[in-house]
C-alpha cells in the first residue's frame, strides 16, 4: 500500500509541475499579446521576444496580416 501512495504522490506533483508550466507559459504569451494591444506594435517588428512568440503562435508572423 506505501508504494501506492507514493506512485500517487510523485504523480499528483508531476501532474502539477505540468499544470504550473503550462499555465505559465498562457500567462507569459496572454501578457505579450496585451502588451501588443497596448503599444498598437502590430504592424511594426515585435519589441520583445515574448511578443515575437505570441505573434507566432497567434499566426500574425505572416506577411498577409501585416499592413
Amino acid at each position: 500500500m506505501a508504494g501506492f501512495v507514493s506512485t500517487l504522490i510523485i504523480f499528483a506533483a508531476a501532474t502539477a509541475g505540468a499544470f504550473g508550466i503550462l499555465f505559465g507559459a498562457f500567462f507569459a504569451i496572454s501578457f505579450a499579446i496585451r502588451r501588443e494591444d497596448v503599444t498598437g506594435t502590430l504592424t511594426g517588428h515585435a519589441p520583445t521576444r515574448a511578443c515575437r512568440s505570441a505573434r507566432f503562435l497567434t499566426q500574425w508572423h505572416r506577411v498577409r496580416w501585416i499592413a
